[in-house]
């Protein structure tokens, strides 16, 4: 059994999802604290005020389609986040038939992630403040490439298939988002517009909080 604060990796993973397929909590909870906070800090870049509620419905679109999924990890998170866009395409669909704003729940924001909270960033930045400056920042497009590659882990291909786009838009938009964010934290950055940017930004181990 994978321990709890043991990375999860493409071998964990194997073991991990039978384990989890048949039904092993332990095993359901690494899955979950692997993936909740990436969900929810996704939602929040898009939705913020319904991001909690939206995660959690993630989550149990996730925990009802465990028996059927049958793969490696990358498309495991793929398929997530897959999931992930179409619950905040259903809330926008939603939402414009409602008269009444959506009111975030803070429940799940409380779950231990497993990780300390607290990373070294440009300028002491969060975790949380490097997701906030991508929202406010970056057009809608920028901002769910820029999230998908860092919070979902997913390569360009994986990227590109769950916007229905081709690898080379990913790789351009993906540029242009680093280059407006190091724009906006100063022109000292701007010359680290690039992948290296990004792990300054928002630091690996910071990630998943």
């Amino acid at each position: 059994m994978l321990r709890d604060r043991q990375p999860l990796d493409d071998r964990a993973f194997r073991a991990l999802i039978v384990e989890a397929r048949a039904g092993d909590e332990r095993a359901i909870e690494v899955l979950f604290r692997d993936l909740y906070p990436r969900v929810l800090r996704f939602a929040r870049v898009s939705e913020p005020r319904a991001a909690d509620d939206i995660a959690g419905e993630v989550w149990l679109a996730v925990a009802r389609g465990l028996r059927a999924f049958d793969g490696e990890l990358v498309g495991f998170r793929a398929w997530v986040f897959s999931i992930a866009r179409r619950r905040l395409a259903d809330h926008r669909r939603t939402a414009v038939r409602r008269a009444t704003d959506p009111v975030a729940a803070e429940f799940f924001s409380a779950h231990p992630a497993g990780a300390d909270t607290e990373a070294e960033v440009v300028d002491q930045m969060t975790g949380q403040a490097a997701i906030d400056l991508i929202a406010r920042t970056l057009p809608a497009d920028q901002a769910e490439v820029l999230t998908l590659r860092i919070l979902g882990d997913l390569d360009v291909a994986h990227v590109a298939e769950l916007m229905g786009r081709d690898a080379n838009w990913v790789r351009v938009t993906q540029h242009r988002a680093l280059r407006r964010l190091a724009t906006a934290l100063g022109p000292a950055a701007v010359a680290d517009a690039d992948k290296n940017f990004v792990d300054r930004v928002i630091p690996v181990e910071s990630r998943t909080i």
